[in-house]
């Protein structure tokens, strides 16, 4: 089977790219292959684990139900426990002031150099998303 790299640009609510990643990665997962996913950029905030709101939200309910469903953390995390190797870039973490935020469990902190790097030398197929 081939392993798949797939570089994450794309926040959760940017556009489609996160939903479609998700989905591409349990098809892969349920086939056989292995998948390397490397949150860059705005994906970078997918890494994290959801800090619960306690105040006024400011939206309406049913567009807290639609932003809702575009909700990644539980995605992620169970793509990571099916057996995903999930990094984040530390760096553009750091650039948007969430580096030392609680991962999701399975999101290993992660940076170009060495983490996407490797998923890219290492990998049968790689293509980014954003």
């Amino acid at each position: 089977m081939a392993t798949i790299t797939i570089n994450m640009l794309s926040g959760a609510v940017e556009n489609e790219n996160a939903d479609f990643m998700v989905r591409f990665s349990e098809a892969a997962l349920a086939a056989g292959h292995a998948v390397n996913i490397f949150l860059y950029g705005n994906g970078c905030n997918m890494a994290n684990k959801e800090v619960p709101w306690t105040g006024e939200k400011g939206i309406t309910e049913a567009l807290g139900a639609h932003m809702d469903a575009s909700r990644m953390a539980d995605r992620i995390a169970a793509l990571a426990a099916r057996g995903a190797s999930i990094h984040t870039c530390h760096t553009t973490e750091y650039g948007r002031g969430t580096e030392g935020c609680d991962y999701l469990d399975g999101v290993a902190r992660g940076n170009v150099g060495v983490s996407l790097m490797k998923f890219w030398m290492t990998s049968d197929v790689a293509f980014t998303l954003g």
